[in-house]
């Protein structure tokens, strides 16, 4: 990965380096227009048919370049609710950055039953008497992981130090954890930010407590939380930031206080969709997930379990299973009966 990151570097010239940063410097629009994407992409599909948004994307792709647009999966989902839920920062056990990919993509289209991936985590950890507050001006921060990969060194820079500013800023100095709801997104902070950091802000970085969604659930919520209603059974993807953060083990005891039986496949390895890999090159995923797919055939579970926005969307497209975050299943599970 590192090797192709610096091919990736070598490759870009000024100019893209400069809409890189530019970008960075505006991801509060792109995430809108993102969004709006999303919605008026949906909204064709709707109306026409999804094909009709499939074949528009293949016509920019031709023109454009299969490394600058995505293709339109049929299982693309529905756009993330532009406003994130209202919460205080007085008595707050914990400051709660959502990640940019949920503040994008929402629930699976046509899921209407649920709330958003934001909403849910605020309202169980609400629920434990560990409430999280959401900083108001969120918007346009990220882990810097979409300038780290494709190797744009000055958008990347950008992008870390901001995060790092924020975070700072909204913790009071480190006072507070951070958690984040999308495991590749606290790898990204935790192990991808520090080396583009300033002295001053690699200092800051080194006192903040990051915590994945997983940790927090599991080592801070659910001891506080009744378990009220179970599910029979619950399949579970560990991403593989998931892995690399040394978190499966604590996903699948998750999955345990949830769920009367879990699996996890053998073949549960890398999904192949890479962040946006799987929109641009969706032979990827598919070939990364046939052998996962071909071991959950013909098999029913009442919940499939991730921790990744992304990596669900592929798995679904793998598996025609609705595959979600497990905050949601710890919501429901633990409403008062």
């Amino acid at each position: 990965g590192k090797f192709i990151k610096g091919l990736r570097e070598r490759q870009h010239g000024a100019r893209s380096e400069r809409v890189a940063l530019e970008a960075a410097r505006r991801w509060a629009l792109v995430e809108r227009a993102a969004r709006a994407g999303l919605r008026a992409g949906n909204a064709v599909a709707d109306r026409v048919g999804p094909e009709a948004p499939a074949a528009a994307t293949r016509a920019l792709r031709a023109a454009a370049g299969a490394e600058l647009v995505p293709t339109w999966p049929p299982n693309m989902p529905d756009a993330a609710p532009a406003t994130l839920p209202a919460t205080k920062r007085a008595g707050a056990a914990a400051v709660y950055l959502p990640a940019c990919i949920n503040r994008i993509f929402g629930a699976a289209k046509g899921d209407g039953r649920r709330p958003s991936l934001p909403e849910a985590l605020v309202t169980v950890s609400e629920r434990a008497g560990l409430p999280v507050w959401i900083p108001e001006d969120v918007a346009g921060t990220c882990c810097a992981t979409p300038w780290s990969s494709k190797g744009y060194r000055a958008g990347n820079t950008h992008m870390a130090n901001a995060v790092v500013d924020a975070l700072w800023r909204w913790t009071a100095e480190g006072s507070l954890p951070v958690v984040v709801d999308a495991s590749s997104c606290t790898l990204g902070l935790l192990e991808d930010v520090p080396p583009h950091l300033g002295t001053e802000n690699a200092r800051r970085h080194g006192e903040l407590e990051i915590l994945d969604s997983i940790e927090w659930a599991h080592d801070r919520l659910l001891p506080l939380l009744d378990v009220t209603r179970r599910v029979g059974s619950a399949t579970v993807h560990p991403t593989c930031s998931t892995r690399h953060l040394d978190l499966d083990d604590k996903l699948e005891a998750l999955a345990g206080a949830l769920a009367d039986e879990v699996n996890v496949p053998v073949a549960a390895t890398c999904c192949g969709f890479a962040g946006d890999r799987g929109l641009l090159h969706p032979e990827l995923t598919a070939a990364a997930t046939r052998d996962e797919a071909a071991e959950l055939d013909g098999r029913r579970f009442d919940a499939h379990l991730c921790s990744n926005r992304t990596c669900e969307i592929g798995l679904q497209q793998a598996t025609g299973a609705d595959y979600a975050s497990f905050v949601y299943l710890l919501e429901e599970a633990t409403r008062a009966a």
